[in-house]
């Protein structure tokens, strides 16, 4: 899983991170404990993922939502499939909000967001305790309680 996400990372987006600079890919099953994570497997390759970290009772932190380029945009939705496995998850926790840092680079991306219902949001009104690589990074919030 780890070399499916740092291939998407640095070999199409040149961002330069390391695993060793991502905990969550080092233990997926412990890091998000308490919210969850998701792959999508197509004859036996991994080709997209999503995890769910709980923050606090109120915000969950979505991270590592990638799918493999030769499945993006088609049928079936695996971005779309895997972000409503997350959202129903956080419903379920009760969560009231989603957060989500995203470099600014990732254009298509940010267009999926915002078609999810996520809104760019200042620096200022991010929750404390939630950490980020801060590498030109766009940050998103959902308000799950905010209906579509």
């Amino acid at each position: 899983m780890a070399e499916f996400v740092l291939q998407i990372q640095n070999g199409e987006f040149g961002l330069g991170f390391t695993r060793e600079g991502q905990p969550d890919l080092m233990d997926t099953s412990r890091f998000y404990q308490g919210g969850g994570f998701w792959t999508a497997v197509c004859e036996n390759k991994i080709v997209g993922c999503v995890g769910l970290q709980k923050l606090n009772p109120e915000y969950g932190i979505l991270r590592k939502l990638f799918v493999a380029r030769a499945f993006r945009g088609k049928d079936p939705k695996i971005a779309l499939t895997l972000f409503n496995e997350l959202r129903a998850r956080a419903s379920r926790l009760g969560l009231e909000k989603i957060l989500l840092d995203s470099p600014s680079i990732a254009k298509a991306s940010h267009r999926f967001y915002a078609k999810q219902g996520f809104v760019e949001i200042p620096r200022e009104n991010i929750p404390k305790g939630y950490s980020y690589p801060d590498r030109d990074s766009m940050i998103f919030e959902l308000d799950l309680k905010r209906k579509p």
